[in-house]
């Protein structure tokens, strides 16, 4: 989980640095871009967990 957040932090931080370069609509249009894919990996990150418990759990019994 920490791997995806730290995934979805940098495609952030890429997608704001490479909007220093571009109009200030294209920076808007990167970054909310960014936004989605990092709350994609979010998602993703937490399906994931929400999976590795559910296999501990069925370990468990």
């Amino acid at each position: 989980m920490k791997k995806l957040a730290f995934a979805a932090i940098l495609m952030a931080g890429l997608g704001l640095l490479a909007g220093c370069q571009d109009e200030p609509e294209d920076k808007m249009e990167n970054a909310a871009d960014s936004m989605s894919d990092a709350v994609d990996s979010m998602g993703d990150a937490a399906e994931e967990t929400g999976d590795a418990i559910e296999q501990k759990a069925q370990e468990a019994q």
